[in-house]
């Protein structure tokens, strides 16, 4: 029942915030972001029909805000909420300072996880 482990695959990535870009305000996206730099402000994906947006957050990136997308890869530090309507992935050495809200968690050994968490379908 543990041993199961579901791959995310991503089949490319569309946009990409480096590590030294730095952005206030609200962000919206579709497909397949790549954070590595910091948000400060509101993360949401472009809940489109038949679209999986996909944020994935790098280890050196900060986002001080709310995400709103379908699903989350964490690597990353995340001070807010996030809402991610098919999966959240905290990989070490990821943290979350907020609450999850999602259909299915998967967090690995190192991770912070200060916040609750509601398992929605």
């Amino acid at each position: 029942m543990f041993n199961k482990k579901k791959k995310i695959v991503i089949d490319s990535i569309s946009s990409v915030l480096g590590e030294s870009t730095q952005l206030n305000g609200r962000l919206k996206f579709s497909g397949t972001l790549r954070i590595d730099g910091s948000v400060e402000g509101e993360i949401a994906s472009d809940s489109r029909e038949g679209v999986n947006n996909t944020l994935i957050i790098g280890e050196k990136a900060l986002i001080n805000g709310d995400i709103h997308v379908e699903t989350v890869i964490n690597s990353g530090r995340i001070i807010g909420n996030v809402f991610a309507i098919h999966r959240v992935a905290l990989h070490d050495p990821g943290q979350v300072i907020g609450d999850v809200q999602t259909a299915e968690l998967t967090v690995e050994e190192g991770v912070i996880f200060n916040g609750r968490c509601a398992m929605v379908s």
